[in-house]
């Protein structure tokens, strides 16, 4: 029995207790004027202890570590109703709970392309889990384990399947296949449900069984060369395959494993025409019917056809005039000052070329020098084309005359006027449409220049244009149904010349000084290069020889640049433009372009290849 402490002494022995000191000493563990503080005891960590399914924290004393949980998957730990995801720490007042996360048994697995469905199987059964005992210990990291004696849920063939409904899926369910992974798991991904694939079809393709480049046998490598014997054009001899069509292949539709039929694209065809010359068979084989140089023009239409050629043995010059031919031409000796060659096919000239223009649809192959001079083959053979030229301007006067000539016709019947359409066409070209007279006097001009072979087809333009030259003969014959006639005509000159541009094409030359070059191709410099010039090449531009010089010139390539020698230690500056890249032997000075990055070069450079990413990294 404990005796009770009257007041007078508890107010003694307050008065004896130095608070402050015994308060530091409680906080600290000093000893106070040199006696250990009576408060001062050993610091106990928190803890936590799992037991029969309970998880119970202690609290630290005397200054300890509060207990630290962590959750082990697949348990999930909640603190105060918060789940928590990593260590953390509790205290005897906190509400913990916990729960197991289920793993699904199985998952069905649908491809990216939708053709196959998988089973993956985890596990054939989920039973049951209870919390493992385990501490008391300061960091506890709570874990759960199965009771194999409690089993809670199997997988069954009908889960299976109803996961598949659920998920839509429905083609070529494989039911022996999910029996089978269930009754002995291997549990990894296996094909239960397969759709079709689509099978595409294939494109009409054109086989092509002659060369469509021009061979550089035509110019020299080694030594001289025998300009007639080694003249190397691509023929062909009558009776023989030039080509064959491959039909077009239609595709088969297919499905997925969701039921979806999925159809493939429509195949293309390619469409073929053939001239005189040439015989399109019912299997799609097309022969030569005479001997010549194959050829195949156009894109979205291809046309076979067999070119002759037209040879001048001397000079072109003003005794033979300009030189306008629907095939090849082959000129022996020089094209001189001022002459014209336009071909709708190839151009070979063994000479040179004097401040001349050349055009033509294919290639054009020159063995000597090119001096002042303007080639264009490929397409810009067709632009620069007269004939296509001239057809293509008065199809747009013409359209314009229809136009007004039918307005005018409409004023003068609404004023209840009448006056023939002839007068009215001729009253029109006097006044409004001066340029027609013009445009019709160079078609006729040009029609004139053609060389004998294929003239003939030219005929009805020319007498139809003849009529629109001669006043009188307007008034007389000129009807709307004429005049759109005759517009259709031009349509079709124009349309033709432009089927024949040839799709493999280059230009190529020794050496030009002065001069401009466009191909739709490739442009290939086989000896001394090129000086003041412009060159535009829709693919490449290529310099072969080693000592190829290049200086004060524009150079343009859809593709690449490879070249030699580019300035010198003075003179003008050479520009190189390229879509991919250039690569040079060495470049005293000058600028190169790829794209849009462009490179001022002030110092010399040797075997230097130029490409977006190192411009880039310069610019």
């Amino acid at each position: 029995m404990k005796k009770p402490v009257s007041e007078t002494e508890l107010k003694k022995l307050i008065n004896q207790l130095n608070l402050e000191e015994s308060s530091r000493s409680h906080e600290t563990g000093d000893e106070v004027g040199g006696v250990e503080a009576p408060l001062n005891k050993k610091k106990q960590d928190g803890s936590i202890h799992v037991m029969n399914q309970r998880i119970t924290v202690q609290n630290p004393i005397h200054g300890g570590e509060y207990a630290v949980i962590n959750p082990m998957s697949p348990v999930r730990l909640f603190i105060n109703d918060k789940e928590i995801y990593q260590e953390s720490k509790v205290t005897a007042e906190d509400r913990i709970s916990w729960e197991n996360e289920e793993q699904p048994l199985f998952e069905i697995i649908i491809s990216d392309d939708k053709l196959a469905a998988y089973l993956h199987l985890h596990a054939k059964a989920r039973y049951s889990c209870r919390l493992v005992d385990d501490g008391p210990a300061q960091q506890l990291t709570v874990r759960v384990a199965e009771d194999i004696d409690i089993v809670l849920k199997t997988v069954q063939l009908g889960d299976v399947i109803s996961k598949l409904e659920a998920m839509s899926i429905k083609a070529r369910i494989e039911f022996a296949v999910i029996q089978q992974e269930l009754l002995n798991p291997t549990f990894l991904p296996v094909v239960v449900a397969s759709g079709k694939e689509t099978i595409q079809g294939k494109d009409a393709q054109l086989e092509v069984y002659f060369p469509q480049q021009v061979e550089s046998e035509f110019f020299e490598v080694d030594g001289t060369i025998d300009f007639r014997d080694h003249l190397r054009i691509p023929s062909i001899r009558k009776g023989e395959m030039m080509a064959k069509k491959i039909p077009m292949l239609d595709g088969t539709a297919g499905y997925d494993v969701l039921g979806c039929v999925t159809v493939p694209s429509p195949p293309k065809d390619l469409p073929i025409m053939v001239k005189a010359n040439v015989e399109l068979m019912p299997d799609g084989s097309v022969v030569a019917r005479t001997q010549g140089r194959p050829r195949i023009t156009g894109s979205k239409i291809k046309t076979l056809d067999i070119s002759t050629s037209y040879v001048i043995s001397g000079n072109v010059d003003i005794k033979t005039g300009n030189i306008v031919f629907s095939g090849d031409v082959i000129v022996y000796g020089d094209v001189t000052d001022n002459m014209i060659i336009e071909s709708l096919g190839n151009v070979y000239v063994y000479g040179n070329v004097y401040s001349s223009t050349i055009t033509a649809t294919g290639s054009i192959n020159v063995r000597g020098n090119v001096i002042a001079s303007k080639l264009y083959s490929g397409y810009f053979g067709v632009l620069f084309n007269r004939l296509y030229h001239s057809s293509k301007q008065l199809c747009d006067y013409i359209e314009k005359l229809l136009y007004a000539s039918k307005l005018l016709v409409q004023a003068l019947e609404s004023k209840k006027q009448e006056v023939s359409y002839g007068q009215i066409v001729n009253l029109l070209m006097e006044t409004k449409m001066m340029e027609i007279p013009d445009a019709i006097k160079e078609l006729l001009a040009v029609i004139d220049n053609i060389q004998q072979i294929k003239q003939e087809e030219y005929v009805k333009l020319k007498e139809v244009a003849e009529i629109f030259s001669q006043p009188t003969k307007i008034v007389e014959m000129a009807t709307y149904g004429f005049v759109q006639s005759f517009l259709e005509l031009l349509k079709v000159t124009h349309d033709e010349i432009e089927r024949m541009q040839e799709a493999y094409v280059e230009i190529s030359i020794n050496q030009c000084h002065n001069s401009e070059l466009k191909s739709n191709g490739d442009i290939v410099i086989h000896r001394d290069g090129v000086l003041l010039c412009d060159l535009y090449a829709a693919r490449n531009i290529i310099f072969v020889h080693q000592s190829s010089m290049c200086r004060g010139s524009q150079l343009e390539a859809g593709d690449s640049i490879i070249a030699q020698i580019i300035g010198g230690q003075t003179g003008a500056n050479t520009v190189l433009k390229a879509r991919r890249k250039i690569q040079v032997k060495k470049m005293y000075a000058g600028r190169v372009c790829i794209g849009k990055y462009c490179k001022d070069i002030f110092e010399p450079v040797e075997n230097t290849t130029f490409d977006i990413q190192a411009l880039k990294k310069q610019v």
